[in-house]
């Protein structure tokens, strides 16, 4: 946070709690919703920011978003984002920005990458992670169990969690990973359309 945000009381970037569903399915249709409902609305962010890890979650995620605004909605791979700024997309720096991130990488420190993009815009920023019950990462603490119990008590395949218990429940799944991972592979884009920058 910068002086100005210190002094003005707003932070640049905010992170929202992580968004749970119960399948694949309404994860993908919940971050449908909301990047129309933010694309839509006129005192919205100026720009959608889509990203993805993996190939499987950036092809699901180009089906999402394929029939929305493609001027303010931008797809890519996480890795794209490293060390680029699309100024094209902050011409108003009143407006702001919001980044959907449909997945965790099961190693921090590519999340952190994200978070690194975001700090870098010259505008205030949202950022939204989704997950679903049936991503590798919850299922390594939250099994089919947890969605059959959640089905048992009236869960909805659109309904959503969003808690700051699971969120930090996520992030020490993750420092778990790290410490035993023996490797990580580079995601690529698989030819979808990216960012094209300035």
């Amino acid at each position: 946070m910068g002086l100005f945000d210190f002094m003005t009381g707003k932070k640049k970037v905010e992170i929202a709690d992580e968004r749970i569903w119960l399948t694949q399915a309404a994860k993908h249709a919940g971050i449908q919703r909301e990047v129309a409902e933010a694309v839509a609305d006129p005192a919205g962010p100026s720009a959608v920011i889509v990203v993805a890890h993996f190939n499987d979650c950036l092809a699901q995620l180009q089906a999402a978003v394929a029939d929305l605004d493609r001027d303010r909605v931008l797809l890519t791979c996480a890795d794209a984002l490293a060390g680029r700024t699309p100024t094209d997309l902050v011409a108003d720096p009143s407006r702001s920005i919001l980044i959907i991130v449909g997945e965790r990488h099961p190693l921090p420190f590519h999340n952190q990458a994200v978070m690194d993009f975001a700090h870098s815009l010259p505008c205030r920023c949202r950022v939204v992670y989704h997950a679903s019950l049936e991503d590798p990462l919850l299922k390594r603490f939250a099994g089919e169990w947890v969605q059959r119990v959640l089905r048992g008590l009236g869960m909805k395949e659109g309904n959503v969690i969003e808690s700051r218990m699971v969120t930090r429940r996520i992030q020490k799944e993750l420092e778990k990973v790290a410490r035993t991972a023996t490797g990580d592979a580079p995601a690529t884009h698989l030819g979808l359309p990216q960012f094209e920058w300035n």
